[in-house]
């Protein structure tokens, strides 16, 4: 039997050519690649904080109208509207927090309290007992500021949802972080104004903001958008307002340079 000839294979040019090709356009579909899955990360965020709102306004319904606490405090507890803290057992539960009765995820399930675009391991833990808490900010300080843990604001009202007149504008929860230090920053359940009050100075300037605009975020684009729902139960993209103290390098900031329309819209009637 005679042996087949040699069959002709690729020349190295030719081999050079398609890979060549194989890699032109796989850097033309990497970038569309990654914007489809930051849109994907924005509708799940979007998702999660409507969930969040929905339940806000139900729990108000269940409260004669009065607006959801950020933290209540009895004996060795303390509850918050994303868990409870147990002193004795240093532990946080997400099934037992003021939230939880009105959400539809399955108990124990965190996920509708944690940005798609914040993953782990890029921010420090605030949970006292080094738990997950959240990485959205309730707007308590506005909304129920005996409960949002400063003690200037413990004489101040707690409102009902009937209270706010502009609730399209009014911001309920947003994509948060705050920074201590510059190496990483850290996950805040708290929505903070870019006023914070004083009962002996009045309204200052806040160092330390916590809405995080990562949804799109850059080196060429600190400040990108955050996602918010408002207390109508909208859900929309913000943007930082260069007016407001921001600090850069992490893409926190404030929506607006004053409290009013976003953060606290009666903060000029304030009580001292």
């Amino acid at each position: 039997m005679n042996k087949p000839r040699n069959q002709p294979g690729f020349t190295l040019i030719e081999l050079l050519v398609v890979v060549a090709i194989i890699a032109l356009l796989v850097g033309i579909m990497l970038p569309a690649l990654s914007s489809a899955r930051s849109a994907a990360r924005a509708v799940l965020c979007s998702s999660n904080q409507r969930q969040l709102a929905t339940a806000w306004t139900m729990y108000a319904d269940d409260h004669r109208g009065r607006t959801l606490p950020h933290r209540l405090t009895s004996g060795l507890t303390r509850t918050y509207w994303y868990g409870q803290e147990n002193a004795s057992t240093r532990s946080l539960d997400h099934r037992l927090g003021t939230l939880a009765p009105y959400l539809s995820s399955s108990p124990g399930d965190h996920s509708v309290y944690e940005c798609p675009e914040q993953p782990a391991g890029s921010y420090h833990e605030q949970g006292q007992f080094g738990s997950f808490t959240s990485t959205y900010g309730y707007n308590a300080y506005a909304l129920a500021p005996p409960t949002a843990g400063y003690f200037d604001l413990i004489n101040q009202r707690w409102l009902r949802a009937s209270d706010i007149h502009r609730p399209s504008e009014l911001l309920l929860f947003c994509d948060t972080l705050i920074a201590f230090s510059s190496e990483l920053p850290t996950n805040s359940a708290l929505l903070d104004p870019p006023m914070l009050y004083s009962r002996l100075r009045g309204w200052l300037p806040n160092s330390s903001p916590t809405t995080s605009f990562r949804h799109g975020r850059s080196n060429t684009n600190p400040f990108a958008d955050a996602i918010a729902a408002h207390a109508d139960t909208s859900v929309a993209r913000i943007t930082h307002d260069p007016d407001a103290l921001g600090i850069e390098h992490f893409g926190i900031g404030s929506a607006s340079a004053a409290n009013d329309p976003f953060y606290i819209q009666d903060w000029k009637h304030w009580r001292n």
